[in-house]
């Protein structure tokens, strides 16, 4: 998929469900480009937000301080009372063999309409069960860059 492509596609996200990323960027951009971003591991979730301090000890699952340059807050992951009730995109980063499992526990229960599978993550399974279930897959592209471009960084 042409990066043209894949950002008019990521102009139409909302909020998006990252499962694993390559580095602390990747959900930074996706924030800083105005999107909800929810991260998750076995068994639980998380909601990210920017702070422009370090939450109090206790308060969060995750915290990144400014690492970048240009970086200011904190990217900080709570544990949310409840799992997101829906989202527009599920962004992978594992290894292929674990991508149907991921569809079948995430991105069909939320009612993801996007799939988007980080570079060098490539199997024949996503791409026909995008399209068996009508999804829109996005492969070959990093998703932090084109957030990056979406909010103009």
């Amino acid at each position: 998929m042409e990066q043209t492509d894949a950002l008019e596609i990521l102009r139409t996200v909302g909020s998006i469900l990252l499962v694993d990323w390559p580095n602390a960027g990747v959900p930074r951009a996706l924030l800083e480009a105005g999107l909800i971003v929810y991260g998750a591991s076995p068994g639980r979730y998380s909601s990210a937000e920017l702070l422009d301090a370090p939450p109090e000890k206790g308060d969060a699952v995750s915290v990144f301080p400014p690492e970048g340059e240009g970086e200011t807050s904190f990217l900080v992951f709570r544990r949310p009372d409840a799992r997101p009730l829906a989202v527009d995109a599920v962004a992978i980063y594992r290894p292929s063999e674990e991508i149907p499992g991921i569809i079948a526990a995430q991105v069909l229960p939320l009612g993801a309409r996007i799939l988007w599978l980080q570079p060098l993550i490539t199997s024949f399974e996503p791409r026909r069960t995008a399209a068996d279930r009508g999804l829109r897959l996005i492969e070959g592209v990093d998703i932090g860059s084109t957030a990056r471009q979406l909010s103009g960084r």
